[in-house]
C-alpha cells in the first residue's frame, strides 16, 4: 500500500534512506532470528536430556531414603530433617544472552544437615548431600526452561518484527518510491513540453519581428 506523501523530491531521499535502513534493519532481525531458533533448539534437547537424568536421580534417590525410614527411628528422622539453624535460599540474578535478560538461580545454605551417633547410618548423611545436590539441579533445571519460555518470547517477536517489514513496511516504501519517481518524471516531462512551447514561441516572434 502507497505511503500518502507528497510526490517531492526531499520526500523521495527521506523514502530511500529509509528503505535502505528498512532493509538493513530486515537483514540484522533476519540473523538474529535464526541465531535465537538455532540457540532454542539446542536449550529445548539440553532440557530432554537433563530433565530425564534428573527424574532418574529422583527415583533412585527415593529408594535410598525409603531404605533410610527402614532403619532410622522417625523421632531422629525428624530431628535431622527440622532443623531451625539450618535454611537454604535461592538467590536471583540476571544475565544478558542475545540481549535476553535471564535469570540465573543460587542455593545458599546456612548451617548443616549432618548428624552424628551411633544411632544415624552414614548414608543418612550421604542421602542428605545428595538431596542438597538434586535440589541445585532443580534450580538449573527451573533456570533452563524459564530461559526456553523467555526465547520463545523473543523469537515470537523477532518473527512479528521481520513480518512486519518483509511484507508491510519494505513494499509500501518501495511501492511509494516508485510512484514518486514516476510523477517527477512526469512533471519534469511536462516543464520539458512547456519550454519547448516557449522556446517555439519565443522563435515566432523573433521572426515576425
Amino acid at each position: 500500500m502507497r505511503l500518502a506523501v507528497s510526490p517531492t523530491r526531499m520526500e523521495l531521499l527521506r523514502l530511500r534512506k529509509r528503505f535502505i535502513l528498512a532493509k538493513r534493519g530486515h537483514k540484522l532481525l533476519k540473523d538474529k532470528q535464526e541465531e535465537l531458533l538455532h540457540q532454542f533448539l539446542k536449550l529445548i534437547a539440553e532440557n530432554k536430556g537433563y530433565r530425564r537424568s534428573l527424574e532418574e536421580r529422583l527415583t533412585a534417590l527415593s529408594t535410598k531414603f525409603l531404605l533410610i525410614q527402614a532403619q532410622v527411628p522417625e523421632e531422629i528422622l525428624e530431628g535431622t530433617l527440622i532443623k531451625p539453624e539450618v535454611s537454604l535460599e535461592a538467590k536471583t540474578s540476571k544475565e544478558m544472552v542475545l540481549n535476553i535478560p535471564v535469570p540465573h538461580f543460587t542455593l545458599i545454605q546456612k548451617g548443616n544437615f549432618h548428624s552424628f551417633g551411633s544411632s544415624v547410618p552414614p548414608s543418612l548423611n550421604r542421602v542428605l548431600d545428595e538431596c542438597l545436590e538434586i535440589l541445585k539441579e532443580l534450580l538449573r533445571l527451573a533456570e533452563l526452561e524459564r530461559k526456553i519460555e523467555l526465547f520463545a518470547a523473543e523469537i515470537e517477536r523477532t518473527r512479528r518484527r521481520v513480518n512486519a517489514l518483509e511484507y508491510i513496511l519494505i513494499p509500501n516504501l518501495s511501492e511509494t518510491i516508485t510512484y514518486i519517481e514516476f510523477k517527477l518524471e512526469e512533471l519534469e516531462r511536462g516543464n520539458l513540453v512547456r519550454l519547448k512551447r516557449v522556446k517555439e514561441i519565443l522563435a515566432r516572434r523573433e521572426v515576425w519581428m
